[in-house]
């Protein structure tokens, strides 16, 4: 099990699939994605105990996962419960939608996190946002 996994939180298990499926790439399919994206998201989770769990997705320079806020600087802070950052991964939520109705909060680059469904569909081809 990685450091990444959490106990209590669905979506850790889809961010260390997330951090996987980064350490799988290519070099020319990592720079490829961070052409893309060209930004750091730092997901705010909170699980159904009321506890806060903190991930920061580098897709600017190192293209890894972190657990807390790591050493990048967040252009875009994703603040969502843990279910619906699950449903979101996993294209059953659309990030507008969960914008619109207050599920997900963002800081930062609000633009930044449409680039999002790029970096899902490195763990799930049909995710949507």
């Amino acid at each position: 099990m990685s450091d990444i996994v959490v106990p209590g939180f669905k979506s850790s298990e889809l961010i260390d699939a997330l951090n996987r499926a980064f350490e799988n790439f290519t070099p020319e399919e990592k720079a490829k994605l961070i052409k893309q994206v060209n930004g750091v998201f730092q997901f705010v989770i909170k699980n159904d105990e009321g506890k806060e769990e903190i991930f920061t997705v580098d897709v600017k320079k190192e293209g890894k996962v972190t657990r807390g806020k790591g050493s990048a600087k967040a252009d875009a802070i994703l603040s969502l419960k843990d279910n619906d950052f699950v449903d979101l991964a996993t294209g059953k939520l659309n990030g507008q939608k969960a914008y619109m109705s207050g599920k997900l909060k963002i800081k930062g680059q609000i633009m930044l996190a449409m680039k999002l469904d790029n970096v899902f569909k490195s763990i799930n081809p049909t995710a949507k946002l």
